[in-house]
């Protein structure tokens, strides 16, 4: 991950930003939570919710694939379709954890 691209897509010095990714590792888990728990239960409500908290962090951090993925799972979970999410929340529960990692080793060695 280019950490430099990451600052000068959000306007902020390279040593700015690490403030910035360590604030998102600490809040994403919440919602991760909130959206594995709205997927146990198959409540499409907490899922939209959830996939919206993450969509406009992640996009707010240019992660824009990420960010695309949970726009559909609000999509999906509006229009109550439990099939298509029995397929999209794991892979963007996965997609989440991998990047909280990436981020969580980026701080690691800055």
């Amino acid at each position: 991950m280019d950490i430099g691209q990451v600052a000068s897509q959000l306007g902020l010095e390279k040593d700015d930003i690490y403030d910035v990714l360590e604030l998102f590792i600490h809040t994403a888990p919440s919602d991760l939570m909130k959206m594995t728990t709205g997927y146990n239960i198959q409540d499409t409500v907490q899922i939209g919710a959830a996939a919206h908290s993450l969509r406009g962090s992640t996009s707010a951090l240019g992660f824009v694939d990420i960010s695309n993925h949970a726009q559909l799972i609000m999509k999906q979970a509006r229009d109550k379709k439990n099939e298509d999410l029995t397929q999209s929340v794991p892979l963007f529960l996965n997609q989440m954890r991998n990047l909280l990692l990436e981020l969580e080793e980026v701080l690691k060695n800055r």
